[in-house]
């Protein structure tokens, strides 16, 4: 059992969130450099809201390991605990190792409490290549008219997971709808382009990536999904890494579906000593998450939102408990996966380091 201290990290709120990281950051002695990238749309109170990068250890490292939260905004507080808790327990890291912590990629829809960025963007679905034929949205859109339309359609979708799967693949036709994948490279995507740019993981040894993410799956499990297509040097240093806990969508093996536009997809093309997964965090029900999901969409939808509006903050709340529940006995299921992760992306990252 952890102490409240320890699972004080946890915070469903942005500002909260981001008040325990750069705390932890600044008072770290591991932490060599800080990246304050300003959002270009103020919060919900008119604050300015940020993408924080902390470089731990020497940015010159030839092994690196990314950690990255909030790529869907209102999930921003399971990734953001992970990496304060990281930043406040190490107080030295291993020899040419550096730990890259991306703290809310995308800060509007976690101060806002959604799940998309403040174009209606879901940033998961953003990394297509916006120059040649976009998926074919055909079959997503349909189940989505199906959901606007029908009042028990929500749970019928959650329940059937080839529906539920169809859906949430992504879709490029209809902005004002789920798992909109938009129309250009998001303000997000663009910032981890750069991350990338200054990374260069062609001049690396090895870089892991772990994007931290809630929702899917048993309740306070955090699933390793690896999108790396099968027989590619990313999957199997994957399975090498973490044995049989990985899971795959492309086999089946995994609570999540094949999606378009993955932020994965992205990292994949930078070279084959790259690793990729999405550590995912389950909570609630797929019906329960269409629920909320849908409640938040429509009020996207209805104009200028009024934060001082009872209906708008239940909404906002059930967006929050169901993303990030504040509940000890899953914070505490949260803390100890996170924390098994990355140490054993660590010695993964050591084991090379020393070429044994």
């Amino acid at each position: 059992m952890y102490a409240d201290a320890v699972l004080s990290v946890f915070s469903q709120r942005y500002a909260g969130a981001r008040d325990k990281f750069i705390s932890a950051v600044e008072t770290s002695s591991i932490v060599e450099r800080v990246n304050n990238i300003i959002h270009p749309v103020r919060g919900p109170k008119n604050e300015r809201l940020f993408c924080d990068i902390a470089w731990a250890g020497s940015p010159k490292a030839k092994n690196i390991l990314v950690l990255v939260s909030g790529v869907h905004g209102v999930e921003g507080g399971v990734g953001s605990a992970i990496q304060s808790d990281f930043v406040g327990r190490h107080r030295r890291l291993p020899a040419d190792v550096c730990v890259v912590m991306v703290h809310a990629l995308n800060p509007w829809g976690f101060a806002c409490a959604s799940r998309n960025d403040h174009e209606g963007i879901d940033i998961n679905r953003n990394f297509v290549d916006f120059n040649a034929k976009l998926p074919d949205s055909a079959d997503v859109i349909a189940i989505w008219e199906k959901l606007s339309k029908q009042k028990d359609a929500v749970d019928l979708v959650g329940e059937q997971r080839e529906q539920f799967d169809k859906l949430s693949q992504g879709q490029y036709s209809k902005a004002d709808a789920l798992y909109f994948g938009g129309e250009k490279a998001s303000w997000s995507r663009q910032t981890i382009e750069e991350l990338v740019a200054q990374l260069k993981p062609e001049k690396r040894d090895n870089v892991i990536v772990i994007d931290i993410h809630s929702g899917l799956g048993p309740y306070g499990y955090g699933e390793l999904i690896c999108d790396h297509p099968p027989e590619t040097a990313g999957q199997k240093k994957a399975r090498e890494l973490f044995g049989p806990t990985v899971t795959e969508p492309a086999l089946g093996t995994s609570t999540s579906g094949v999606k378009y536009g993955l932020h994965d997809y992205f990292w994949h093309q930078q070279g084959d000593n790259v690793c990729f997964l999405t550590l995912e965090f389950g909570t609630f029900s797929n019906q329960q998450m269409l629920k909320v999901l849908f409640a938040d969409q429509q009020l996207q939808q209805s104009g200028k939102i009024d934060w001082s509006d009872q209906k708008t903050l239940d909404i906002k709340h059930a967006m929050q408990d169901f993303f990030c529940p504040d509940e000890t006995q899953w914070q505490e299921l949260v803390l100890f996966r996170g924390r098994q992760v990355i140490e054993m992306a660590l010695e993964g990252l050591t084991t090379n380091a020393n070429g044994s």
